[in-house]
């Protein structure tokens, strides 16, 4: 038994000790074939007995010539990524306003909201009616408010993707008693009450932003890819197409143009058009000062620089297209246009 044991201790620090050399050496037991393919050469056709019908054989995977060899001009300078939005802080939430229109903007996809949302109601004790992940839509039962003289009311929660990317939209309705039992209203019978859950909703996601679960059902029926994209047109001119009617789109440019520290110097809304100034070095080298900001120096008077259109056309009721061009008519150099449109829609929501 021992002089067994002793041979096979024997044997296996003979393979260890030798291992990398007849295991996996050039001429071991797993030889490295990955370099075999620059031995390969190049043989002849195929060549048919004589008898045989033309275009029965031809080569499977023929490699076509190259018939274009130019070269590019100048050097190729791979750009680096787009950073992500820096307008909606990370873990934020807030309350926008647009007429008569209003809704919780909420950082994380509707995929990773939509369980909060849930959560919102769970620790409020606020029964649900109908919870669709699909359609992304909250109802609750009729409820009692405890304060006397108020009707018998139910609320109606929805949500929807954000402008960017990995934010979402929360609409609230709320309909009392004297709107019926039967439809929900258009608009909420009480403004006050729908304000008021509105502020209850965006201080809960607030103060809870660290929820890992995320539901998959909305996560695949809500399109999470956000609403604003840089694309070209077919001259290979950068535009910013705006999934946003014409109303909202053109408050969100206002305020995105402004955000990114470009000076606007008019604005049309009836011909659609932002009267803008930039200076991409200013914009760098001329940061407003702590006593600047404190005191309410406004960056726009600080920024000269060439004088831009920003346009916007409507693609559909539901979709808008932006642009750029220089107001003295002459052509944007080269990634000119490209830079002023990234930086505008970063700011965009």
């Amino acid at each position: 038994m021992n002089k067994t044991i002793k041979v096979g201790v024997a044997l296996s620090l003979a393979l260890s000790a030798s291992g990398c050399s007849w295991l996996f050496g050039d001429d071991g037991v797993f030889r490295d074939s990955s370099n075999d393919y620059r031995k390969a050469r190049i043989e002849k056709p195929l060549e048919r007995p004589e008898g045989m019908g033309a275009g029965v054989y031809n080569d499977s995977y023929a490699i076509p010539e190259i018939s274009d060899r130019s070269a590019l001009n100048g050097e190729f300078v791979v750009p680096s990524p787009e950073p992500l939005s820096d307008d909606v802080d990370r873990d934020a939430v807030r309350i926008n306003t647009l007429g008569n229109e209003r809704w919780v903007l909420a950082n994380g996809a509707p995929g990773q909201v939509w369980p909060r949302l849930r959560s919102f109601f769970n620790m409020n004790k606020l029964s649900l009616q109908r919870a669709d992940a699909v359609t992304g839509v909250l109802e609750t039962v009729w409820l009692q408010p405890s304060t006397e003289h108020v009707l018998k009311e139910r609320y109606r929660l929805r949500i929807d993707q954000g402008v960017q990317r990995g934010t979402s939209e929360i609409y609230i309705l709320q309909a009392d008693s004297s709107a019926g039992t039967e439809r929900w209203p258009e608009t909420s019978s009480n403004l006050q009450r729908e304000q008021l859950m509105m502020q209850e909703v965006a201080q809960f996601l607030a103060n809870n932003t660290t929820g890992g679960s995320v539901s998959m059902l909305a996560q695949q029926a809500i399109d999470s890819s956000g609403r604003v994209t840089l694309e070209q047109d077919g001259s290979a001119e950068p535009y910013i197409r705006l999934q946003l009617p014409f109303s909202r789109a053109w408050a969100s440019l206002g305020r995105a143009i402004r955000k990114a520290g470009i000076a606007v110097d008019d604005l049309d809304r009836d011909q659609r058009i932002f009267y803008v100034r930039y200076d991409q070095e200013q914009q760098n080298d001329e940061e407003p000062g702590w006593f600047a900001s404190w005191f309410g120096a406004n960056k726009d008077e600080m920024t000269s620089g060439k004088a831009y259109y920003v346009r916007m056309t409507d693609e559909s009721s539901q979709t808008v297209e932006i642009t750029i061009e220089r107001q003295s008519g002459e052509p944007m150099e080269g990634g000119e246009a490209d830079r002023i449109l990234k930086l505008i829609k970063r700011h965009l929501s």
